[in-house]
């Protein structure tokens, strides 16, 4: 059992990018395997923490279900919710039978640098502007790349510690530079955002433990980075950060002109809050939700490109229009709780516990991020590669926590 869920922490991760769906086939793996606990009835020996990890996810599950039922929407709108309740198993799996370091670590840089690789071709080969690599959308690419290349980085202490220390370092460095090479690539201007972020919290964790020159190097990092990807030939960087500040110049200037990402991300900001006083506790629902807007539409107070689209663009204002505040909350509680849990695991003293608390604390701030111009979590992508990497990441760290 210990190899087979070893292998389905790699593809996992290995897949996520260069596969179409790759994700998807370790996370049925996991199901598939935790079916078994029915039989073997392993002592799992959960904590509180334990606890709060499983039960946000199904406290999420439940409060979207109930919504959907309360406001009648299509019963395909389980389909997302459902990762975080099948999630749970899986971390029961994993926790009695915890993955190999190596398949986790080995698997998210290599899952980076193949997502990059496939990226890259269809750049170069395709004349693709925004590549997409194994998924269907440049934004939700750009930010699982960028999520990948980060938990590479996480990963390097536990490197140093390895036999080969040598090439797991090296396979880690690369992955991290693959997964912010391919997030550059994507044009996702919102997941670049999470990289200075990130990099700050390696700095000062590196500064608690190794003293602040470890932490002006992760900031002298970050300076390069920035400075070479701006100054790069054709930089994609460059050119759609200045396409946004134009953009949003364009916008401040001429409030109804909105045929820009940037214009049409406010007017679907704006909108969404007004729509969100009708209904501030349940929300709308999503059939209310786009009602309402085909009716602004209707009446001249929205542009009419605006109603295609089926999400606010924003996780934090999607949630509040569409399940009130109750979902607003709730979604909060799926990134906040785990992330202060882990954040405590910090504290722990065995240096093994180390890597996995880091890697899930930029996991959960990661989300925070992309969620602010994007709604991560109404697509596979966004909600598998945040509760099945939360589970992973806290199965092993436990597995630490228990061999100390």
């Amino acid at each position: 059992m210990l190899g087979l869920t070893s292998i389905s922490v790699f593809l996992f991760s290995a897949l996520a990018l260069a596969v179409s769906s790759g994700y998807s086939l370790g996370a049925v793996i996991l199901l598939v395997l935790s079916v078994g606990l029915l039989w073997k009835r392993p002592r799992l020996l959960l904590d509180r923490n334990d606890y709060r990890i499983i039960g946000v996810l199904l406290v999420y599950f439940v409060v979207y279900t109930a919504n959907m039922l309360f406001h009648q929407d299509p019963t395909r709108e389980l389909d997302m919710p459902s990762r975080t309740l099948l999630a749970v198993p899986a971390l029961l799996l994993m926790l009695a039978y915890p993955p190999r370091a190596g398949a986790w670590w080995g698997g998210v840089a290599i899952g980076a640098i193949g997502g990059t690789l496939l990226a890259s071709w269809q750049f170069v080969s395709l004349d693709m502007w925004r590549p997409v690599a194994g998924t269907s959308n440049a934004i939700h690419y750009g930010n699982v790349s960028m999520l990948l290349g980060l938990l590479s980085m996480c990963g390097i202490e536990w490197a140093r510690q390895q036999r080969h220390a040598i090439a797991w370092t090296t396979l880690l460095v690369l992955g991290f530079l693959a997964g912010v090479g391919g997030s550059i690539l994507s044009g996702s201007r919102g997941g670049w955002l999470a990289l200075p972020i990130c990099v700050i919290i390696f700095a000062l964790l590196r500064a608690k433990r190794l003293g602040y020159r470890s932490a002006i190097l992760s900031i002298s990092l970050l300076l390069v980075l920035t400075t070479g990807a701006f100054i790069l030939p054709h930089s994609p960087v460059r050119e759609r950060t200045e396409t946004a500040i134009k953009e949003f110049q364009i916008s401040n200037k001429n409030p109804h002109i909105v045929d820009t990402s940037v214009g049409e991300r406010l007017q679907m900001w704006s909108s969404a809050l007004k729509l969100s006083t009708i209904q501030p506790i349940f929300g709308l629902g999503r059939t209310g939700y786009l009602a309402e807007k085909v009716e602004l539409t209707s009446e001249g107070k929205l542009t009419s490109s605006i109603t295609d689209y089926t999400n606010a663009h924003n996780d934090y204002i999607d949630a509040l229009v569409k399940r009130g505040i109750i979902g607003l909350l709730c979604l909060l509680a799926l990134l906040l709780v785990p992330l202060a849990t882990f954040a405590r695991a910090l504290r722990h003293p065995s240096p093994g516990v180390q890597p996995y608390a880091l890697g899930g604390i930029v996991l959960c701030t990661c989300y925070l991020i992309f969620g602010l111009t994007t709604t991560s979590l109404t697509l596979n992508i966004g909600i598998i590669m945040l509760a099945f990497p939360m589970v992973i990441l806290w199965a092993m760290l436990r597995q630490q926590q228990r061999k100390s």
